[in-house]
């Protein structure tokens, strides 16, 4: 295994050395991202002088975002590779996909051998990279790839956050995206309604505890939805009880043994909060069609959806939605504790079919170390699509043409600059953020579906076909839920639940927990 490694590689060794010194030139401004916010913005012109002499190279990236960039996307797209040309002799053809068309596009390109290089993943949510993975879609990032390729964007992650990019085989397949790495459960808020009616932030703990104010909406706002919903926007359950929600695993947090709690004990324990969303639902304080509409950001891109949810709310976060909500300033209520969930929740991979899979992976390194390029595919040409305030600070140009609204998708966002309404020290409270979230018994857990493939979609089928009409509140829950239980039950929820718990106790028994 190691000839054919040292074999594969062998052709690359010679520009090592030249690779090494072009990383150390173009990043000379950038502070570590660990530890200081970046001097986010280098010159073009200060690109290394030396280039390796590689062969030419043309590279797909795709990604989801949440809307259309805009008419400039191919103008930012060629400005960006006049910058690789210059930097590792290479182009890329950048495909942005909403978040409704990302994963049948993706799916599509695989089945096909459709030619793409590098696509963005996560772990547990859009492009989920485990079942990818186990169908061989993706190339394993080895750690000399990673030392012959991306070692600077290695060195800005800190070692804590590795471990979570395993894949359940143990190998990395993804390269994480530096940013927030916890989870906080959120209500986003239009402040005008916060501000209108009083609303005290501090009394909204729970998803029940913002009942009255949407009562008050309701009956004093007729053209605003109290409550938008919608496909991908199902969620608003959260137990600070439990630990791990929405994780490998759900345990009780003042339970010692860290006994699983299963798929059915989980809906079992949700019939109150269906029941309420029922009862929001008839009040009309959910939208009608939102069992049916796909992409809540096409609805809050209207301005009028008073409350909606944010999954992974983050400090300075409040800026990128109120893009999304119509350009209304908006606050964030946690309805959950704030949980580390690692950096796997965004990630590159690459296609194991590429042609130019090296090249990939010095691109993924320029968009984590090179603070230009970073900004350049984030907000676009300055003095065009931007104008910059200061070295931290810029302010989007109204209608522009280009406004991906994605930092998250690109790199590292530690290199990102800050938007009006960001705090000056947006980065440092991020990491601060980081590291005082609560770190779960299951960090590092992963479930081997190998045996149980059969179940898994089943189960998911199951779900797909009865939990957004629930948790949006569309159906009685009296008449759907036994049936949905039922379903489950005869899908194989017990088999799965007794899988994934016998690698729970085993996970807990080679860590030394929960005995």
């Amino acid at each position: 295994m190691k000839k054919e490694k040292t074999t594969v590689w062998s052709k690359w060794v010679p520009l090592v050395l030249s690779l090494g010194l072009l990383a150390a030139c173009s990043n000379t401004n950038n502070a570590p991202a660990a530890t200081n916010a970046p001097s986010a913005g280098t010159d073009p012109t200060s690109a290394a002088s030396e280039i390796p002499s590689l062969p030419d190279a043309k590279l797909t990236f795709i990604y989801p975002v949440a809307s259309n960039p805009g008419p400039d996307q191919k103008l930012v797209n060629d400005e960006i590779n006049k910058y690789l040309k210059e930097k590792i002799n290479a182009t890329v053809d950048l495909r942005p996909l909403t978040f409704d068309e990302y994963e049948p596009k993706l799916n599509a390109m695989l089945a096909a051998g459709e030619n793409f290089d590098i696509a963005w993943s996560s772990k547990g949510w859009l492009g989920n990279y485990q079942p990818y993975i186990d169908r061989g879609a993706y190339l394993e990032i080895t750690e000399d790839m990673i030392n012959t390729f991306a070692k600077e964007a290695r060195a800005n992650i800190p070692d804590k956050f590795w471990p979570d990019m395993n894949a359940v085989d143990g190998k990395v397949y993804g390269f994480p995206i530096y940013q927030v790495a916890a989870k906080t459960k959120s209500l986003v808020i239009q402040k005008r309604f916060v501000d209108k009616y009083s609303l005290d932030l501090a009394s909204i703990q729970t998803y029940k505890d913002i009942e009255p104010f949407l009562k008050q909406l309701k009956e004093n706002e007729p053209d605003i939805i109290p409550l938008g919903l919608a496909q991908n926007s199902w969620g608003l359950y959260a137990n600070r009880d439990e630990v791990g929600e929405g994780m490998s695993v759900t345990y009780k947090k003042d339970d010692p043994m860290l006994k699983m709690v299963s798929g059915l004990e989980a809906l079992d324990s949700k019939t109150d909060y269906y029941n309420t969303m029922r009862a929001w639902y008839q009040a009309g304080y959910i939208n009608e069609d939102a069992p049916i509409i796909q992409n809540i950001n096409d609805l809050k891109a209207k301005g009028n959806v008073a409350v909606g949810l944010e999954f992974t709310s983050k400090p300075g976060g409040e800026v990128g939605e109120m893009a999304v909500n119509g350009g209304n300033e908006v606050v964030y209520a946690p309805i959950a504790d704030s949980y580390f969930t690692g950096i796997a929740s965004a990630m590159h991979v690459i296609n194991k079919g590429s042609k130019n899979a090296e090249r990939a992976l010095m691109l993924i390194n320029l968009l984590n170390t090179d603070p230009y390029l970073y900004n350049l595919i984030c907000n676009g040409i300055e003095g065009k699509h931007y104008t910059k305030i200061d070295d931290k600070f810029i302010e989007p140009i109204k209608d522009s043409g280009y406004a991906p609204n994605g930092d998250w998708v690109f790199g590292n966002q530690f290199n990102a600059y800050l938007k009006p309404g960001q705090a000056p020290d947006t980065w440092e409270k991020t990491i601060e953020l980081n590291d005082s979230a609560i770190v779960p018994a299951s960090s590092g857990f992963g479930v081997n579906e190998e045996n149980m493939k059969a179940e898994v979609a089943n189960i998911t089928a199951i779900n797909n076909e009865y939990r957004v009409a629930l948790e949006s509140g569309s159906v009685d829950p009296a008449k759907v839920l036994p049936e949905y239980r039922a379903k489950l039950v005869a899908s194989g929820q017990e088999k799965f639940d007794n899988e994934i718990n016998a690698q729970w106790e085993q996970f807990k028994k080679d860590k030394g927990i929960g005995q």
